[in-house]
């Protein structure tokens, strides 16, 4: 049965959070952590006065419950406040990645400008420092200095079935799909995560990740107000440029819970490689570093943990986990304070015949895959095969879920949101198995490459070519293709930096490599620019942007061949 406690009440609704958390927790605060590394704290009680300053001014807009809002600002508190004074006035808000400038090309503006026609051509928030507003109308254009606060705020009546906000999809630009959670999907998945960290007052969250990404804004703003304890939040920009600015958080402040994917990670550990001296750091309050939004990679997780073991970190606390926007965001944990179930399988039986076959880790055909837990409450997995029949244990296919937090569907795309639910089971797009009843994910459908009659996911290869010198993390991804020329399937290999003697000779070690240890081929390797692989706001690689640039014939001066 689930475990339900005085926290869950599934008529709540968001606003009604905020009110519980202002009078109930006088103690708890969000604090703001600026680039020097001093914090400016702000108690739910500041936050909740601050909120209904900026739902009156909504409303005197002309907002009313179920108008939808898009927030592009710059800055956690002013993005926490905007959000604040949307759920209050019923207005459902959309978080986008927030442009730094409208000229030239830039994705951020694109998608935003797709969000904004979706969405019926809403009021857009921008912080002060942006100018000018593009093919914006300047009338739809504001900013909180534009709010008129002086009015009285009418509470509406909200209904846990409302939506409560859209969250878009972080890998499209150009026809993003907007996921619509309601308060009470929200109400589900909140307490499930409470269960899974068991996070109670005066347990501390410390985040870097942004608040237009799932695991930002739900999993270290709304999960700690729920909890009725504090959070910590560190602007993106600034751990990227110094992660040593979350390692102090983490130990000065005593944080139980915090999250870094994979690309984060590697960020830090380049980080501390170029660290003659480190502070005397205490990582001892820890229980829970959830490492998830993109595909999870052994070694650097392994690297990560003996190079923080120094400090007080226990290898148990790092929690590999599950999530996905349409599942609000978290779906499996590996239990708490449990070590990572990391198993070696068999790559072949994998590859050919779908089946997971435990092997040695010193086997020649061992592939190491994190496990990712257990289904969190009130969420259901199954495993699938290409009929949506579900299959064994140990058969891997298709991963879907079902369950209170998974939502309804997409905004206004009827047929995207029939094609992604079976039976009431939500299709993820992942590929996966159960394996002694752990879940493993194995790869993204999408992200299959075929060669010689055998399935490879694009992450294994880049796995294993990371561990040539030459190549890093983040900076090479592959794809597939049938050749026009002879109709065979090809391996193209995207890898940034220069052409040259060097990238002929790192060629040549990549394709050696992949030869050696999995059979497999690269026809051609295309030098790139670092800029040029994009990504999600996770950290995901988005092959696909690539392939569609070198089907389109982009590439042509930048292909490197080998006999």
């Amino acid at each position: 049965m689930p475990e339900y406690s005085q926290y869950y009440q599934p008529q709540l609704t968001l606003p009604d959070l905020l009110f519980r958390a202002a009078q109930e927790h006088e103690e708890a605060f969000i604090g703001y952590v600026n680039d020097d590394g001093t914090i400016a704290k702000q108690s739910y009680r500041e936050l909740l006065q601050e909120a209904i300053l900026t739902a009156t001014g909504l409303q005197q807009l002309g907002l009313k419950p179920g108008d939808k809002l898009i927030i592009a600002s710059q800055g956690n508190r002013e993005i926490i406040r905007l959000l604040w004074g949307s759920f209050l006035a019923g207005v459902i808000p959309t978080v986008l990645q927030p442009p730094m400038t409208f000229s030239g090309y830039n994705p951020a503006v694109v998608k935003m400008m797709n969000v904004y026609t979706q969405l019926g051509e809403p009021f857009i928030f921008l912080s002060e420092d942006v100018s000018g507003n593009g093919e914006l109308p300047a009338e739809k254009v504001k900013r909180i200095s534009d709010l008129d606060s002086s009015g009285t705020f009418d509470r509406p009546e909200l209904q846990p079935g409302y939506p409560a906000f859209i969250q878009f999809s972080s890998g499209s630009t150009g026809d993003p799909k907007g996921i619509v959670l309601t308060h009470a999907n929200l109400m589900v998945n909140l307490d499930a995560i409470r269960i899974g960290l068991d996070l109670h007052y005066p347990d501390y969250t410390g985040n870097w990740m942004p608040l237009f990404h799932d695991m930002g804004l739900i999993g270290y703003h709304l999960t700690p107000l729920y909890c009725l304890h504090s959070q910590y939040h560190i602007e993106t920009i600034d751990f990227i440029k110094n992660p040593g600015l979350w390692l102090d958080l983490l130990s000065a402040s005593q944080i139980c819970v915090t999250g870094c994917p994979n690309f984060g990670l590697a960020l830090v550990l380049r980080f501390l490689s170029r660290k003659k001296t480190v502070p005397d750091w205490n990582f001892g309050a820890m229980k829970a570093m959830l490492n998830g939004a993109e595909p999870i990679s052994v070694q650097i997780m392994n690297d990560f943990v003996e190079k923080l073991r120094p400090f007080g970190f226990r290898p148990e606390a790092m929690m590999p986990v599950y999530g996905m926007a349409e599942a609000t965001l978290a779906i499996s944990f590996t239990p708490l304070m449990q070590d990572s179930v990391i198993t070696a399988f068999d790559s072949t039986m994998l590859d050919l015949e779908n089946k997971a076959v435990k092997l040695d880790a010193s086997h020649p055909n061992a592939r190491l895959l994190s496990g990712v837990g257990k289904a969190l409450n009130d969420t259901w997995i199954r495993i699938v095969d290409g009929n949506d029949q579900p299959v064994d244990e140990a058969i891997a296919g298709h991963i879907q879920l079902r369950g209170g937090g998974i939502t309804g569907g997409y905004f206004n795309k009827p047929e995207e949101t029939a094609a992604a639910f079976c039976d009431g089971w939500l299709r993820t797009g992942d590929i996966g198995f159960i394996f002694e009843g752990n879940l493993y994910v194995s790869g993204r459908h999408k992200d299959i490459i075929f060669k010689n009659g055998r399935n490879y996911f694009a992450n294994d290869l880049e796995v294993l070519a990371c561990t040539l010198e030459e190549i890093s993390y983040g900076k090479i991804c592959f794809g597939g293709t049938t050749s026009r020329q002879t109709g065979h399937d090809k391996v193209v290999a995207f890898l940034a930096g220069s052409p040259g003697e060097k990238a002929m000779e790192t060629f040549r070690q990549l394709r050696a490599l992949l030869r050696s240890n999995l059979g497999i081929t690269v026809d051609e390797l295309v030098m790139v620019k670092s800029n040029e692989i994009p990504k999600t706001s996770s950290g995901k690689l988005q092959r696909y942007k690539l392939m569609q640039r070198y089907l389109a014939g982009e590439f042509e001066d930048q292909v490197i061949s080998l006999p």
